[in-house]
């Protein structure tokens, strides 16, 4: 074979990532993994071929269900159903903020009463079934490894639940014993991998880890409070690798050639983000001409008018029985009645006023403390009295936007392309990997031409096409290639947001269908390009392979390329298919 680059056994060992993204990972990720059970390889369904799954937030909640129904024995349109039903009965949130209530029993000791805490507990009660990390001590199906990735906060790297026996759990600097892990149970860890920042807080390890059933991890705890040692924060996956790649690569990375003949990238991150716009000044009228100086004269006036309006009222309830000898009579009482609410509002006020500059002034300092006395210096020269909510208002929007923005989208897109580049720069895998991502097949972000050979998806977010475009099945006409029926359901599958339910109005408009339709169409997409990269490449290495191998790989081609035209003419096709199954 002239280049070792493309695998002896291509889909002999598959890796399969699955991205973070809420329900509309989970959703897609299901249609990806729909659509590589329906595909057939050497007679098996290219699924079984995968050895490996790494899942991150939403990918985790179909992965984990995926290798534990499968732990089970069961097949795979027996998890199909299951999880589909879940994602679409389930609103995760509703029942969440009903168990927050302060009236609602909290039986855990060492839980927080939180909200990803009682997310887990519904993980556990309709996803899990109450199953542990010991489940996958022995792995009993094609799967070898497992991995659901976290991200703690102490180092600011990955920290990965593995299966048992695999390698150890945790990270480098916070290891998970074997005898703790297999205590932990896989609602705990889909909460942790999946509780997105913002959303909810991070999860304590090992405290909101722990239950009734979960010796080692309460001695451990008992032991930390002890010795004094403060609980790791973990939280989302996707802070440190929203796909999951850098587990794939870990994962026995010293064999040569690379261990996995092929690593699937299901990704419903997307590339793009919206830039930062600038706050729009509104016009300096009406409120917005206020100042600071103008605003406390206001509220000394208003008060000096409420402290007369009280002296008033009780100068006259005490006076009018007086003036008019009403003696013990009711007025005499009512009278007495307003003149002691008026004097004890008075005193009220003085008290509450006294605490709040006591408590601003205790802030002030906080404030003070912390400026270095460079900045104090020239700050001193800066009247912030005469500093109109006009000028203030896009000081502060500008700031808190810019945040935002860093936070949710540039930082994650920075990862999410270093990542990808490890992979996709490595020539060892240049045979060996291609991403399916959910955007790919939108108007805008598909491949206008397909000879445009691409190094990683930083690029154009698409898998590397084949070479030689005269044998590509593809022709980088959209309207052609890809078709008005298939856009309306992509479409609509991207513009999902990130969240952990459906709405009435997303049910009635079955985004759930097309979510998992839109996994299936786009994997196959993929797939027919992967296959055309294998077959079709310069470097001539499909020649070398035998030719047993070759009419596999001719006869999957053909499958996936008779699948696309049933998609191009009704893109439901394989989910009504499967909803018969569940018949």
């Amino acid at each position: 074979m002239e280049n070792p680059s493309i695998p002896v056994q291509p889909f002999g060992k598959i890796a399969l990532s699955c991205s973070g993204g809420g329900y509309r990972a989970a959703s897609f990720h299901l249609g990806s993994m729909c659509y590589l059970n329906h595909a057939m390889y050497d007679d098996v369904p290219l699924l079984e071929h995968v050895k490996m799954i790494s899942t991150v937030s939403g990918g985790t909640i179909t992965g984990m269900v995926y290798a534990q129904k499968k732990q089970q024995g069961a097949s795979f349109e027996e998890f199909y159903h299951f999880l589909l039903d879940k994602l679409n009965g389930i609103d995760l949130l509703k029942v969440g903020i009903e168990r927050l209530n302060p009236t609602s029993v909290w039986p855990h000791p060492y839980k927080n009463k939180n909200l990803i805490n009682v997310f887990a507990e519904q993980y556990d009660r309709e996803f899990t079934g109450a199953g542990l990390m010991s489940d996958f001590s022995i792995m009993t199906s094609h799967l070898e490894a497992v991995v659901f990735n976290c991200t703690e906060f102490e180092h600011g790297v990955n920290f990965r639940f593995r299966n048992p026996g695999l390698r150890q759990s945790g990270n480098f600097y916070n290891r998970i014993p074997s005898s703790q892990l297999k205590e932990v149970k896989l609602s705990d860890v889909m909460a942790a991998s999946s509780c997105f920042p913002g959303g909810f807080e991070p999860m304590r390890w090992p405290n909101d880890f722990a239950h009734d059933d979960a010796p080692q991890l309460s001695a451990q705890i008992e032991e930390d409070l002890l010795n004094g040692v403060k609980p790791l924060g973990v939280m989302d996956g996707g802070i440190y690798d929203n796909q999951g790649i850098d587990s794939i690569l870990r994962y026995k990375e010293d064999a040569d050639p690379p261990y996995f003949d092929l690593i699937i990238i299901s990704d419903v991150a997307s590339p793009d983000m919206t830039a930062y716009v600038p706050f729009a000044e509104k016009p300096k009228t009406g409120l917005r001409t206020l100042t600071l100086k103008a605003v406390k004269k206001w509220i000394k006036a208003i008060n000096v008018l409420v402290d007369i309006i009280l002296w008033l009222i009780m100068l006259v309830g005490f006076l009018v029985p007086l003036l008019f000898r009403t003696g013990g009579t009711w007025v005499t009482g009512a009278c007495w009645a307003i003149a002691g609410m008026a004097s004890m509002i008075l005193i009220g006020k003085a008290v509450l006023l006294m605490k709040l500059h006591k408590i601003a002034y205790g802030l002030l300092l906080k404030v003070r403390n912390v400026i270095p006395p460079f900045f104090l210096k020239r700050l001193a020269n800066f009247n912030v009295g005469e500093l109109s909510l006009h000028r203030v208002e896009p000081l502060l929007m500008d700031r808190i936007n810019s945040l935002l923005t860093l936070l949710t989208s540039v930082f994650l897109k920075v990862v999410r392309r270093l990542n990808y580049n490890r992979l996709y720069e490595h020539e060892d895998y240049k045979y060996r990997r291609f991403s399916s991502l959910i955007k790919c097949l939108t108007r805008s972000n598909f491949a206008a031409d397909l000879s445009n050979v691409t190094t990683a998806p930083a690029a154009s977010m698409l898998t590397t096409p084949a070479a030689n475009k005269k044998q590509s099945f593809f022709r980088g006409n959209y309207a052609k290639d890809i078709g008005p029926k298939i856009q309306l359901v992509v479409e609509e599958a991207a513009a999902f947001g990130t969240t952990l339910w459906f709405t009435e109005q997303e049910k009635m408009d079955e985004v759930l269908r097309k979510l998992v339709a839109s996994g299936q169409i786009t994997m196959c997409y993929n797939l027919i390009l992967y296959l055309e990269q294998l077959m079709f490449s310069r470097d001539k290495g499909y020649e070398g392979l035998d030719v047993a191998t070759q009419d596999k790989l001719q006869a999957l081609y053909e499958r996936c390329i008779a699948d696309w035209m049933s998609f191009k003419d009704n893109p439901m096709f394989l989910v009504d298919g499967m909803a018969q199954k569940g018949h």
